[in-house]
C-alpha cells in the first residue's frame, strides 16, 4: 500500500460520478416480479439498470534533465472505481453509521484503503470528493488520516 504522492505538483484534473446503463439478461427480467404500492399489484421490472463508478484523475508534473537541458512536462493518470467496489466502499461506512457513530474523514480513508489495497492521498481525495459530505475535502486532511492510520499500524508505507 502507497501513502506518499511521490511530487508535490500533483492536481486532481476531474473527480466524477459516471452513470452506466447496463442491460439485464431477458430470460431473468422475464422471471423477475416488482411491486407497484401494494403486494398484490405486480409491474414488469425495467431491463435496464444504472451502475455508478467513479472515475479520478490527476496530472502529475514531471521533470527531466537531459544534456544539462531541463525537459518538464505534465503526465495524467486515471483511477477508475468500479461499481462492486464502490458498493463494498459505501457498505463499510454504512455498517458503521447504522451502529450510531458518525463517520469520519479517518474512517472513509480505511475504508478505502481496505477495498482498494492502494492510495494516493490525492486519488483518495478525489475519490471521496464525489461524496456530499467530503466535497470540500482537502489532500492535507486526507495525508494526516494516512499518517494516523501508519502511526497506529492500519496500514504499512
Amino acid at each position: 500500500m502507497s501513502l506518499d504522492d511521490p511530487s508535490p505538483e500533483v492536481v486532481i484534473s476531474r473527480s466524477e460520478r459516471i452513470k452506466i446503463a447496463r442491460l439485464i439478461d431477458s430470460m431473468r427480467v422475464a422471471r423477475l416480479r416488482s411491486f407497484r404500492t401494494r403486494i398484490t399489484e405486480w409491474v414488469s421490472p425495467s431491463p435496464t439498470v444504472t451502475e455508478e463508478l467513479v472515475m479520478v484523475s490527476i496530472k502529475e508534473k514531471r521533470e527531466r534533465t537531459i544534456d544539462e537541458r531541463k525537459i518538464t512536462w505534465e503526465d495524467e493518470f486515471h483511477y477508475p472505481h468500479e461499481y462492486p467496489d464502490v458498493m463494498r466502499f459505501q457498505d463499510l461506512l454504512e455498517h458503521k453509521r447504522a451502529t450510531g457513530y458518525k463517520v469520519s474523514v479517518r474512517d472513509a480513508v480505511l475504508a478505502y484503503m481496505l477495498v482498494w489495497e492502494y492510495g494516493r492521498k490525492s486519488v483518495i481525495t478525489g475519490f471521496l470528493r464525489t461524496y456530499p459530505e467530503w466535497k470540500d475535502l482537502s489532500t492535507d486532511t486526507v495525508g494526516e488520516a494516512l499518517s494516523r492510520l501508519a502511526e497506529e499500524g492500519y496500514i504499512i508505507r
